[in-house]
């Protein structure tokens, strides 16, 4: 009994492991207070999508503070997972500020663990754990978490294995679970980042067609579609309205100026020699003040599985080598397309140019390049051996990007009610003044929005002014014989609804500014105001709940079948 303890000990030993690299990742977030990051919104964001489900708005998509305090559709447009999975932290009465670390951390927990499924089911357990220690130490992963503070990116991380690992299993098994786990993780990433969606799913795709033509399960192209469409159809209370609502907001310069692509490749230089590391922006040319690394045992270990793969194509051994082929190529176009010769593609695909930054495919580099670290137990069948090797690469590579896990300030003191008011207030709210505002705009405000709507036209009182994550009123009482024009601090988005008293009324909109105005009926009044979902928004929360419908009848269905 003891021996058996003994070696299940042993067999958790690489798991073990994969935990505490984690954990070493994320070990400036385990302390008190908060770092400085470029997308420093995070609280922010959190503490506005509580508001939304404090006021019943699920799906969350307008919320009131942000926009320099007059609201915007943030929520419509900006990924959302993490900022839901934050809610269940919220219930547990945790602070924003404890949240955004959690969320951060789980991002070096979860993407070690699924890469570490994904390895072991080929080459196995210590290989598994070589792979999630190269994955969660990548230096891009680095600038993601504590440089850019890029949250929804470093979640779609997180999925690419996990998708990986369960397209596998479900082609090679007929599992339920997997099925689900399928279905969950592609859901997921569409619903984490919309740019690593549109770059990560033709991957998947691919992925699975290929191991479809390697077992000749034919007839798994059926379910496998269905996977597809079915987290499409799930995401779809995000995906149609952020996609097709796009000309409804100033989207376009999101592509424009400093988000051109065109500005933003990296260099050979860049990509391959130099380890350069700094906190500042991307700028254009060369000279970036953050780091565009593979990391120099990343890309190492690919020139050895390449050669791997001359090995078996040579000794016409196929059992891994069109797998090793699969991500050589991966890798291979993911730097291809960080670098300025892939232009003419860039041109040639229009929808590309929403990527913004082309490194942003260093994501996939690393996914490739773990995956390929992994593979390079495929010689090794002596347990010893397989120890050795992976012990002296994971010593490898926490000595080389070691220093890289942590941000560049941390202030201890930092709390939700310091991050939540004054200057902290302030900037983040004006922070995302750009972002998603109306249409045709040509003065974007220099300060917050005044506190009370103001009467533009004739003499009238307003007074009891709030606004919630989707509505708003004030009361109204008019001074003299003239309908006053009442200015409200809301930026206009279909669809506001506005009533006097019970009635709807008109309104219209500031072409300079644009603001909501209201023109209200003599007497006093009590203004009001909802915002509606347009018809696509009905139409996608009803594709989203009927494909969550179906899904818990599909639960129920199965667990019948298999009782």
């Amino acid at each position: 009994m003891k021996k058996e303890s003994l070696d299940r000990v042993k067999n958790l030993i690489p798991f073990i492991l994969v935990i505490i690299i984690a954990i070493l990742a994320g070990q400036a977030l385990l302390r008190p207070g908060y770092f400085s990051m470029h997308d420093d919104v995070q609280v922010m964001r959190l503490y506005e999508m509580e508001k939304c489900f404090q006021d019943g708005q699920i799906p969350c998509r307008w919320i009131p503070d942000m926009g320099a305090g007059y609201g915007h559709p943030l929520f419509n447009y900006h990924p959302v997972f993490p900022y839901y999975l934050g809610m269940i932290f919220r219930l547990l009465s945790l602070s924003f500020v404890d949240i955004v670390k959690i969320l951060f951390f789980l991002t070096f927990l979860l993407s070690g663990i699924f890469m570490y499924l994904l390895v072991k089911e080929f080459f196995g357990k210590w290989a598994g754990m070589v792979a999630s220690a190269f994955y969660v130490l990548a230096p891009y992963h680095a600038v993601d978490v504590y440089v850019r503070g890029a949250m929804t990116e470093s979640w779609a991380v997180v999925f690419f294995p996990l998708i990986l690992w369960s397209i596998y299993k479900l082609i090679k098994t007929s599992k339920f679970s997997l099925f689900l786990a399928s279905l969950f993780s592609l859901t997921f990433l569409f619903l984490s980042h919309n740019v690593m969606a549109l770059l990560f799913t033709p991957i998947a795709f691919i992925w699975g067609i290929y191991w479809i033509f390697q077992t000749k399960k034919w007839r798994k192209v059926i379910p496998l579609g269905v996977v597809f469409v079915w987290a499409i159809g799930l995401a779809a209370f995000f995906v149609l309205p952020a996609f097709f609502e796009k000309s409804l907001v100033t989207l376009e310069q999101h592509t424009a100026g400093y988000y051109n692509f065109h500005q933003h490749f990296a260099t050979v230089k860049q990509l391959f020699i130099s380890r350069h590391w700094g906190f500042g922006p991307s700028k254009p040319g060369p000279d970036d003040d953050l780091s565009f690394q593979i990391g120099w045992l990343h890309w190492w270990v690919v020139i050895i599985a390449g050669g791997v793969f001359v090995y078996f194509f040579l000794r016409k051994k196929r059992k891994f080598l069109w797998t090793f082929a699969f991500f050589l190529a991966l890798f291979g176009l993911a730097v291809f397309m960080a670098h300025a010769k892939s232009v003419f593609i860039w041109k040639a695909l229009p929808l590309l140019s929403f990527v913004q930054f082309p490194w942003r495919f260093l994501a996939i580099a690393i996914l490739a390049s773990s995956f390929l670290a992994g593979g390079l137990f495929v010689f090794l069948k002596n347990r010893r051996r397989q120890m050795l090797l992976s012990l002296i690469l994971v010593f490898l590579v926490a000595v080389l990007n070691w220093g890289y896990f942590h941000p560049e300030k941390y202030d201890f003191q930092m709390t939700d009610q310091t991050k939540l008011s004054g200057e902290e207030w302030r900037r983040q709210s004006m922070t995302t003044l750009n972002d998603y505002v109306p249409k045709g705009m040509k003065e974007y405000p220099r300060e917050l929005a005044p506190e009370e709507p103001r009467v533009i036209e004739g003499e009238a009182k307003v007074s009891q002014f709030r606004k919630r994550s989707n509505f708003w009123r004030f009361t109204i009482e008019t001074i003299g014989d003239q309908n006053p024009m009442v200015e409200v601090p809301i930026f206009d988005f279909p669809q506001w609804e506005v009533f006097a008293d019970l009635d709807k009324i008109d309104y219209q909109v500031n072409p300079e500014t644009g603001v909501i105005q209201v023109q209200v009926p003599l007497n006093k009044r009590t203004v009001t105001a909802w915002l509606r979902n347009t018809p696509l928004r009905k139409t996608a929360n009803a594709i989203s709940l009927f494909s969550f419908s179906l899904l818990i009848l599909a639960i129920f269905w199965q667990e019948r079948r298999e009782r």
